[in-house]
């Protein structure tokens, strides 16, 4: 006999479907017993993941960009079609670039602030309504954000991440005041990749690094990420996983 998975009957939007962690999220609510519809822009890179997990209709890919909001509501629509109701979305989409504050290309700037933060409105607006839909009729509800440690420990060469981080932190907080007496529960996990700004020389703030160092290396990995995204969805009725820091176990400081 098979044991049901601690996701068995839920179905899950995952917004940056093929990205580092959104494929890892998507592989874990798979194996976890979730139905789910993999949100990317590349119709090619979701076509090669469907396959990769299995095919069959549990797993649906979707086009859209989480920029836009008739792309985002398609994807809505899509998955309420296909599914007959949604109760459990995350938002991974994002993009990093980091330079001395006095370099900055502000086409960069706009870029993190269209992807990471205007994307992730579009996205968890759009899907309120069903979560807290399937909250009224006495299922779980979870929306899930991924951050970024670097909100507290100001990881030098990245102002403009960090500010948006900060921003995606605090719109997390103040939606779980307003949605959870309404049942939904949201979440954000912010991972920590080892970087320790006070390790950081004047040689490497001079250098050009387009990411916090050390990350593909780093303990903290996409698949460890996921497991604690499906560990915050699974929880009993009540109970919220509401802020998740994860460090490598040797870092000391943050």
């Amino acid at each position: 006999m098979t044991v049901p998975g601690p996701l068995t009957g839920r179905v899950a939007v995952v917004f940056g479907a093929t990205g580092w962690i959104g494929r890892a999220i998507c592989t874990q609510f798979v194996r976890a017993g979730a139905s789910i519809v993999m949100v990317g822009r590349d119709s090619e890179r979701l076509d090669q993941m469907h396959q990769q997990l299995g095919g069959g209709d549990r797993i649906m890919p979707a086009v859209a960009d989480v920029t836009s909001p008739l792309d985002v509501d398609d994807a809505r629509r899509a998955a309420i079609e296909h599914f007959g109701h949604v109760d459990l979305l995350v938002v991974s989409s994002g993009v990093i670039s980091g330079s001395a504050f006095e370099d900055g290309v502000p086409g960069d700037w706009a870029q993190m602030i269209d992807v990471n933060l205007r994307g992730l409105l579009h996205a968890s607006q759009a899907f309120a309504e069903p979560l807290l839909t399937a909250a009224d009729h006495g299922g779980p509800a979870d929306m899930v954000f991924i951050g970024a440690v670097s909100t507290d420990v100001h990881a030098p060469r990245f102002a403009v991440f960090n500010a948006v981080s900060a921003a995606i932190k605090q719109l997390a907080r103040t939606l779980r005041y307003e949605y959870g007496p309404r049942g939904m529960r949201v979440h954000i996990i912010e991972p920590g990749f080892g970087v320790d700004p006070n390790q950081v020389s004047r040689e490497e703030l001079a250098s050009q690094p387009s990411r916090p160092r050390s990350r593909e290396s780093s303990p903290v990995t996409p698949e460890t990420i996921a497991a604690v995204v499906a560990l915050a969805a699974s929880l009993p009725h009540g109970a919220n996983l509401a802020e998740a820091l994860l460090l490598p176990t040797e870092k000391v400081s943050s």
